[in-house]
């Protein structure tokens, strides 16, 4: 008898998180830690990863290594049906690769921010080309594209308009949206609007109201230091009872805003580990200053020490490597 197959992201209050991604000296994905905590965030309640976004450095790695990457979830038993895989780059010819890549590894879907270089001047019109044509490119039955608006990063925002074009043009491929442009009346605007599709928030604060209005739920860097609590706030049957999860979220989302946030989350990722391989940043990223660091860290392990303890973000117990090394010897 066949198993039954493993089942895809859930259709409401779901919890993706836009993992980091932890480097190797040189720079390059360190696969053995990125799946560690990959199978430790699902363990505390993400629904799945989303690989290789904004808070992922996704951009700044060759192709090579973030198909390696993909390649090493599956391997460590990520299903592929959990993992959103953003595929942004700069040459159109590069993102038609990696997005057959992971269509191919048969993942839920892809993420894609428009290019970030030219940020003046772009147009509805010119947006909705730039998608048509890596779609064109791409040419992969089952393709389901997530759009990406983040108009901080990209400068370029994905209008409704946009969304209705790319819809009609190719029904049943656009998937969805992950809007973190941190306006609340634009995600709602999307939720209202485009009832078939998957809209997924950015902005933890907005989930309360934004999951009662149907939005599917959260693609979110908080998830890598906070599972727990997103785990609990998305669960919460009302509005009202998702919202007394805020002040706690929010003293803790100031804490980590000292700094830039991927520098800052990795030095909470690696203080929680005590694995300090991890607080390595690609540059032009800084790593968080030392004293800075050490007044981060402590403030955010004093914030965890005030939730109750279900919520607080214990990672599972490993032995080193030496040790286990030593008991197979």
């Amino acid at each position: 008898m066949s198993a039954s197959p493993v089942p895809g992201l859930p259709r409401t209050r779901c919890l993706v998180a836009a993992i980091a991604t932890p480097l190797t000296p040189d720079y390059r994905p360190d696969n053995g830690r990125l799946a560690a905590l990959a199978s430790a965030l699902m363990a505390a309640g993400c629904d799945g990863i989303a690989l290789f976004g904004t808070t992922g450095e996704g951009t700044e790695f060759a192709l090579e290594d973030r198909t390696a990457a993909l390649e090493a979830l599956l391997a460590a038993g990520i299903p592929a049906r959990r993992l959103i895989v953003s595929v942004g780059a700069l040459a159109i010819p590069d993102v038609a690769r990696l997005a057959a890549h992971a269509t191919d590894a048969g993942v839920d879907g892809l993420l894609l921010m428009p290019p970030v270089v030219y940020r003046e001047g772009i147009t509805e019109e010119a947006t909705f080309r730039y998608y048509d044509t890596v779609l064109a490119r791409t040419a992969r039955p089952g393709l389901r594209l997530y759009l990406y608006h983040f108009p901080g990063i990209s400068g370029v925002p994905i209008t409704p308009a946009v969304v209705r074009r790319l819809d009609e043009r190719h029904p049943g491929t656009i998937a969805g949206v992950k809007d973190s442009g941190g306006d609340a009346e634009h995600t709602a605007g999307l939720v209202g609007r485009f009832s078939h599709l998957s809209i997924f928030t950015g902005t933890e604060t907005q989930l309360p109201d934004l999951i009662a209005e149907g939005a599917r739920g959260a693609i979110c860097g908080l998830a890598n230091v906070m599972p727990r609590l997103l785990r609990a706030l998305i669960d919460a049957p009302t509005a009202f009872d998702r919202r007394a999860y805020l002040p706690a979220l929010l003293r803790a989302d100031a804490i980590l805003s000292r700094r830039q946030f991927i520098p800052a989350a990795k030095a909470v990722i690696a203080d929680a580990l005590g694995d300090p391989e991890w607080r390595r940043t690609i540059p032009p990223l800084p790593e968080v200053p030392l004293l800075e660091r050490l007044r981060l860290t402590a403030d955010f392990r004093a914030w965890e020490e005030t939730l109750a303890p279900a919520l607080r973000n214990r990672p599972p117990e490993a032995a080193p490597a030496r040790v286990v090394d030593l008991r197979r010897a």
